[in-house]
């Protein structure tokens, strides 16, 4: 995997807010597609608003799929930057594992929403757990940026605001 001393290109912050605009909507429309599955398996009718923000949900979910995909090769062939704190091993450790949980969650939740969609309907549950966990997983990742911007000061925030030169 490539290594940038410097930070981020614009693309890949780019890609990154994205992401993060995808998800967003994500978890604010996620409960219509429950109230969709909830009424096919009741032979009941949804309203249109309903109808319309559960294929919102399925198509940003595809979105997130293949947006994550491309994030992962910009990853390996771009790479990153070093931590700013280099000099403390725990939070370094603790970032990566955010970020690689977020990476595998990102990845596994929408291939799990479409296996539940299109065959294993059980597997919709595991789906609908996964929220809480991407809550955590989005919750520590951006306390982390926080903390390392405000208290630490060592610019991590910065890095994904502005391109590197």
């Amino acid at each position: 995997m490539a290594s940038r001393k410097d930070g981020y290109s614009g693309l890949q912050i780019g890609v990154h807010w994205l992401i993060v605009a995808m998800v967003a909507v994500q978890l604010l429309v996620a409960e219509r597609m429950s109230e969709m599955v909830e009424a096919a398996e009741e032979h009941e009718v949804v309203s249109a608003t309903t109808s319309a923000l559960a294929a919102v949900h399925y198509w940003l979910g595809i979105g997130i799929l293949l947006v994550m995909f491309v994030r992962l090769l910009m990853r390996f062939s771009m790479g990153t930057p070093e931590h700013a704190g280099r000099d403390n091993a725990l939070l370094n450790t603790a970032a990566a594992t955010v970020h690689w949980l977020l990476y595998i969650v990102l990845i596994a939740v929408p291939i799990s929403g479409l296996i539940a969609y299109y065959g294993i309907a059980e597997i919709g549950d595991i789906h609908a757990l996964s929220k809480p966990i991407l809550i955590v997983l989005v919750s520590l990742h951006i306390l982390g940026a926080l903390y390392n911007q405000f208290i630490r000061k060592d610019g991590t925030l910065m890095r994904m605001l502005r391109p590197a030169r």
